[in-house]
């Protein structure tokens, strides 16, 4: 049977924040209420893995879960790869004490441009300010533990602000900063496929190509030997940003991540892979020969319509 490395846990569709660009948003269920799995069923979910599974804990926004830190605790004991991807709000110093009792290997912070930029993204004023200091505080403390990641995701509205948001990084003790080239869909990019994708769907999207080609080459620049790796995913030349914002592109090639990971949603669904909503099991009826044989039936004619511009197609890029 192959074998499981990484399971994407969608701990809850909750969020103190409301992104633009957010697929839980455009997918029509961010802050809808709904069950959540309590943490025995989580528990027992992670039992069942063996040691050095990756659990990546997401949502909506995971710190909203008083149990966050016992979930991350449980997955680190039971010798699993854990990281935890937040909007920073709730991660203060008392949180980060707490969650480094038992130290992830991760965490993903939130940034998406300078402070008027950011907080015009996330819908509340205020939330860069938060942020900066959070992971200011986090990175001092979790020095040697726990590596501390920015993740961005260009966009039209930050396409100009990309260096600066390197630039905040660094100063706030990131080790690496990923810039991630928005996921989205088309509506005439919709014509094969049968199953509803979660990513959100754009009439039209333009975005100034050169803004985002220059901002990357400027930052390259200002990586260069020093201690914060800059990431790129994926990484494209101005005439391949160009066709990725401004025109069309179709899937190509495969994709081996639908075969070996899970994505779970905070009722403990599992549906089809990280942009498929289709629901082919659940954590109380989990088979994974059941699930792989879906999978595997899934892109058995090629890559559907929904892949064009998915995060798991492309390799994150380590520029320096």
């Amino acid at each position: 049977m192959q074998k499981i490395k990484t399971v994407m846990l969608e701990l809850t569709w909750r969020c103190n924040l409301a992104c633009d660009f957010c697929y839980l948003r455009h997918f029509g269920v961010l802050n809808k209420p709904g069950p959540e799995m309590d943490f025995k069923t989580i528990a027992g979910f992670i039992e069942g893995f063996r040691e050095k599974t990756h659990f990546y804990l997401s949502g909506g926004e995971p710190f909203l879960r008083d149990d966050i830190f016992e979930i991350a605790a449980l997955a680190k004991k039971k010798g699993h790869d854990c990281g935890i991807n937040t909007n920073g709000l709730l991660l203060d110093r008392r949180a980060a004490l707490r969650l480094l009792e038992n130290p992830p290997d991760y965490v993903i912070f939130s940034l998406h441009g300078p402070a008027s930029a950011h907080d015009r993204i996330t819908g509340l004023k205020g939330t860069y300010k938060k942020i900066i200091s959070n992971m200011k505080t986090f990175s001092a403390l979790a020095r040697g533990k726990t590596e501390v990641i920015v993740n961005c995701v260009i966009n039209r509205e930050n396409a100009g602000f990309l260096p600066a948001v390197f630039s905040a990084a660094v100063k706030a003790g990131a080790d690496r900063v990923i810039f991630e080239n928005l996921q989205f869909l088309k509506k005439n990019e919709m014509a094969r496929g049968s199953c509803a994708p979660i990513t959100p769907v754009i009439e039209s999207y333009r975005l100034k190509a050169g803004l985002v080609r220059d901002g990357l080459k400027r930052i390259s620049a200002l990586a260069a030997g020093g201690k914060t790796h800059f990431e790129v995913r994926p990484l494209m030349t101005r005439e391949m940003i160009d066709s990725y914002y401004n025109g069309h592109i179709r899937p190509e090639g495969s994709c081996a991540r639908i075969l070996d990971s899970v994505n779970i949603e905070p009722d403990g669904s599992i549906r089809m892979c990280v942009l498929a909503a289709r629901k082919v099991s659940s954590v109380n009826d989990f088979s994974w020969k059941k699930i792989l044989a879906a999978k595997k039936k899934f892109v058995s004619g090629g890559l559907p319509y929904l892949c064009a511009r998915c995060c798991h197609r492309f390799d994150i890029f380590r520029v320096s």
